[in-house]
């Protein structure tokens, strides 16, 4: 205690302060020197303690992570481009059955309507199956008047001859 006691005789407080400071800052540098050739040493000789082990290894699969993420984006983007195909694809078929539908409808109206005067059920009932499909997939008006008509005609039963809308049979066969 008579080193200090000393120390504070000899010396003022401000050059007690500087000394201190100084020994801080001396302290300081050797402990940056220390790291700087225990790091210099352990890159020369390629030790890696386990917190480098353990930070590289997090490293490493926040990057494979990173590039699985990519490939996904990648991924997603080429689904939904093909899917944009898809749906385009799918609308123009869709419209062609419509059209297809709809022409059928009319050439099969014209044939019972003005060529042949009676329908038999087996037709009939194609052309409702056909009609449905028609207005389900949101066909226009004109097939339904069309499809009326159709549905008025007299029945026609193979075995028997014409049938009126009354189910009667009308004999219009020739003998």
């Amino acid at each position: 205690m008579g080193e200090i006691t000393t120390l504070f005789t000899q010396y003022s407080a401000g050059e007690v302060i500087l000394l201190l400071v100084i020994v801080a800052f001396s302290v300081k540098a050797v402990a940056e020197l220390w790291n700087y050739f225990y790091k210099k040493a352990k890159d020369y000789f390629g030790f890696k303690n386990n917190k480098d082990k353990w930070e590289n290894s997090i490293t490493d699969s926040l990057q494979n992570i990173k590039d699985d993420m990519q490939i996904l984006r990648d991924q997603n983007h080429q689904t939904h481009a093909h899917q944009k195909e898809m749906d385009n694809s799918i609308a123009l078929i869709q419209e062609r059955l419509q059209e297809n539908t709809r022409s059928y409808l009319i050439d099969a109206h014209h044939k019972f309507c003005y060529e042949v005067h009676a329908i038999d059920d087996l037709n009939l009932q194609a052309m409702e199956r056909r009609y449905l499909y028609y207005k389900t997939a949101g066909g226009n008006s004109f097939i339904d008047n069309l499809m009326d008509e159709v549905r008025s005609l007299p029945r026609i039963n193979f075995y028997t001859g014409v049938v009126d809308e009354n189910h009667n049979q009308i004999d219009d066969r020739k003998e």
